[in-house]
């Protein structure tokens, strides 16, 4: 069986983000609900990374790159809004992270980009990434988004070497182009896991990489994208709503 063919039966783009949604309502069924029953908070990790590296994989295939920016602020905006009306305080939601994650994919793609074409905005664009980058960490210390700066970062890294003209090509035909992004995704989930999360099971969000060395890079059967983005909010205001029944 050739290698092609092993990973065309790997897990898709549409399997990985159902995977997430299971890890996601697993784990605010362990924070809200089950506080008491650990594993569910362990299972929970691997619920942001997988959804963490398809912003990376997005950001690098999106043909409408504003298009996209546009509909994850949007939303992050509006999901705040929800939450805000239904629960009474700010919780920073992912969203809002990954609109900064997405910014400073693009920002660093457009850097690389000006180097590359040996032009002059390639220092201007470099000083304007550091600008935002160092923007990004105030905000978030200031106001606070989920997972913190270096959640937002984690998308960023996976994409880091990306598009960095023959050194790239040089690396990833020596190492591979996925196993150079999963490393570097790693150690975002580190950097998450020490100064971010206060759980001392965030570590086992790392468990998800295994699962993202078998992503197969097809979209799979079904695309299902905004159903992605509403199950969000969706299942957080349900468990809500069970919560002031159950415990009113």
């Amino acid at each position: 069986m050739s290698e092609i063919s092993f990973m065309k039966k790997g897990l898709s783009t549409f399997s990985l983000k159902i995977l997430a949604c299971v890890f996601m309502l697993i784990d605010h069924i362990g924070m809200l609900l089950l506080p008491q029953v650990e594993v569910l908070r362990v299972i929970g990790r691997l619920a942001f990374p997988l959804f963490a590296y398809f912003i990376a994989e997005g950001s690098r295939y999106t043909r409408n790159k504003l298009k996209r920016l546009l509909t994850i602020a949007v939303l992050g905006v509006f999901y705040e809004l929800v939450f805000v009306l239904f629960m009474g305080y700010f919780i920073g939601n992912i969203m809002l992270t990954f609109t900064g994650s997405i910014i400073l994919i693009y920002l660093l793609e457009h850097t690389k980009k000006k180097f590359i074409e040996n032009s002059r905005l390639g220092y201007a664009y470099l000083l304007l990434f550091v600008f935002n980058l160092a923007g990004a960490y105030v905000v978030c210390k200031l106001i606070g988004v989920d997972y913190g700066f270096f959640g937002m970062i984690t998308p960023v890294l996976a994409v880091a070497f990306d598009d960095m003209g023959e050194w790239s090509d040089k690396l990833y035909s020596v190492i591979g182009r996925k196993y150079v992004s999963l490393f570097m995704f790693s150690l975002g989930l580190i950097l998450v896991a020490i100064f971010e999360v206060e759980l001392e099971c965030q570590i086992f969000s790392l468990f998800s990489v295994l699962l993202l060395l078998l992503y197969n890079g097809e979209r799979g059967k079904y695309s299902f994208k905004y159903g992605f983005y509403l199950f969000y909010p969706l299942h957080f205001l349900v468990i809500q709503a069970i919560m002031f029944v159950v415990f009113k």
